[in-house]
């Protein structure tokens, strides 16, 4: 008795079949999950500021940072604060200083 292989294009497709059984059970799983969750919630009375753990009413107000550094090439600005853009990286950043 012989065993018949299957072709790479014959895997490929069971592959990309499984993989769409798998996204849509995913999806029909949580979106099941997320019901329980939010009638328990209701159930318990415990609202979304209490499932993060702080309060969302209070959130500080950010202000937009001042700009420390500036590109005068592109007049791109940075605060100093984050990633750094890339016109600034391996550079001396004293060079782009912007004067008070």
């Amino acid at each position: 008795m012989e065993i018949k292989q299957a072709s790479l294009k014959e895997l490929l497709a069971q592959r990309q079949a499984l993989q769409q059984q798998v996204t849509a059970t995913r999806q029909r799983e949580s979106e099941v999950v997320l019901a329980r969750i939010v009638r328990k919630m209701r159930e318990y009375q415990i609202s979304l500021a209490d499932l993060m753990g702080r309060e969302i009413e209070s959130h500080k107000v950010t202000t937009a940072a001042v700009p420390k550094y500036c590109d005068l090439r592109s007049g791109a600005t940075w605060s100093g604060r984050g990633r750094a853009p890339h016109w600034i990286i391996d550079k001396n950043r004293d060079d782009f200083l912007v004067s008070a």
